[in-house]
């Protein structure tokens, strides 16, 4: 599913609201989740076939429990709530944080 936010493109500054996870990996040895998230201007443009304005990988730290969908575990990763401290061990770690998955 995708996830609705309005998100400032680092390379354009032009605003992504609907984020697409386009990809998933997993790193047994490090047990971490990888993510490449295309982020559209909106949920038309992508419907309507355009690019995505941007494209990241964000990684998450662990990985889907034995028989849980690897997309649906990075998708909820991808929106928790950012430590109030700051902390993160990426810099783009939260960047969707608070987000919303939508269909």
């Amino acid at each position: 599913m995708p996830i609705q936010k309005d998100y400032e493109t680092p390379s354009t500054g032009a605003t992504a609201s609907y984020h697409v996870v386009q990809q998933v990996s997993l790193d047994y040895v490090s047990s971490q989740t990888n993510a490449t998230v295309g982020s559209y201007l909106s949920k038309d443009a992508r419907d309507a076939g355009k690019f995505a304005l941007y494209t990241q990988q964000v990684t998450v730290a662990g990985l889907p429990a034995a028989g849980v969908d690897a997309l649906e575990f990075v998708q909820q990763q991808l929106i928790v709530a950012a430590p109030q401290d700051g902390s993160g061990p990426y810099a783009n770690r939260f960047v969707f944080a608070g987000a919303e998955i939508v269909s």
